[in-house]
Formats: C-alpha cells, structure tokens, sequence
C-alpha cells in the first residue's frame, strides 16, 4: 500500500506528461562476428534524454527495459517465418542515499549483472552502447531482424495493484471482472495519469547469409 500511495502522490504532483522534444528510440542493425555470422545489434539512442524517463528515474521509478530480438526468414511466396528469438531485461534504479544508480540485467529468468554509476553521464552513455546479440540464422537465405522495447515504471503486478487501488480495492468477485482490462488499457490508464510507457520496434535491413540459390529457383 505504501508503494501505491507514492505512486499517487507522484501522479498528483507531476499531471499529465508534457510534450518532450526528444524521445528514445529503437535502431536494429546487423553485424558480423570473428566466425562469420550475422548478429542482432539494437541501439537505444536518447534514452535518458527523453524527459519522461529522466523524471521518473529522479523520482525514485525504475527504469524497466524489456527486449524482445527476433530472427525472420525472407520467403518471396510466402509469410516470412519466426526462426528464433531472445529476450532480456534491464531495470535501472536511482539511489537517493548514495546518489548511485544501479543498472540489473536479467534473461533466461535469472539476474546476470549488476552494475553500479557514480554519476547520470556515465549511465548515459552505458546505456547507449549497442547490445549484440548471440543469435544468428542457421541456414543460408535472406533475413531480417527485428526489436521491440517495452519501456515502463512498473512491473505487470504493481500495474494491477494500482489498476484496483484506483478502484478502491474491490472485491475478489470485482477482482474477477476487471481482469478482462486489458494490459494495454492499463498502460493507457497509467499513460495518462502521469506515469510514462511506451513500446518501441525496430527493423533491420535484410541480408543474405551463404550463397542465394540460381535465379531460376527463385520464381
């Protein structure tokens, strides 16, 4: 209930978020590594130059960025097929009483790295650094990556708790009937009063892995 009642009182004080001039975005490119093979590589540029997500982090909200990189096989007759995907998490947090800031990664389900910034610059610029990722196509063909970011202050559970706190914490019965809401209603709810998210995709360009097969295979 604390953690609800500071949500509150942030949404009371900070109204609606203002228009910004900048905002983060999502750039996918591809890369080559020593053995040869096509890797995903995303970019976050302005991601705490965007002032939505600077305030927050100020006030004590984490920084939650969920990624999603998939690999698409380009078929000329046909959809394009879903070859494999990855996903990873970073939470970043401000310490007010060290005045430190905190960056988590986590993927497979566990935390793998922490790290700690002395200053807001030097978390910028880590942020900003691209993320190569260890997957690549399998066979030969032309593919694509893409990306999407989840950005946002709070988890899907504390999402829900403040959804009912709003409410006026109804009944497991009303509990029940509000979970048709959808998880996009709630980012709405939360969008407009105060608290920012946004979901973010990006593509690469396509390239060829091994060697394309005779013109004549291709019709």
């Amino acid at each position: 209930m604390r953690r609800m009642l500071t949500v509150m009182l942030f949404l009371l004080l900070s109204g609606p978020a203002p228009a910004v001039a900048q905002r983060v975005r999502l750039v996918v490119a591809d890369t080559i590594n020593a053995r040869g093979q096509r890797l995903p590589l995303v970019f976050t540029p302005g991601i705490l130059r965007d002032e939505r997500w600077l305030e927050s982090l100020r006030n004590s909200f984490p920084l939650r960025m969920e990624f999603r990189v998939e690999i698409w096989r380009v078929r000329p007759d046909w959809f394009d097929r879903l070859e494999r995907w990855f996903e990873w998490e970073i939470v970043v947090q401000f310490e007010p009483l060290t005045d430190q800031y905190t960056k988590s990664e986590a993927w497979g389900g566990a935390l793998r790295r922490q790290t700690t910034f002395g200053s807001l610059p030097e978390l910028e610029r880590n942020l900003e650094v691209g993320h190569q990722i260890g997957i690549s196509p399998s066979d030969a063909g032309e593919y694509y990556f893409t990306a999407t970011l989840r950005l946002s202050t709070l988890t899907d559970e504390e999402m829900e708790e403040l959804e009912r706190f709003l409410q006026g914490d109804p009944t497991p019965a009303e509990r029940e009937r509000g979970s048709v809401l959808s998880r996009a209603a709630r980012r709405i709810l939360l969008r407009f009063g105060g608290l920012p998210y946004d979901q973010l995709e990006g593509r690469s360009r396509r390239f060829q892995v091994g060697t394309p097969p005779p013109n004549d295979e291709l019709r």
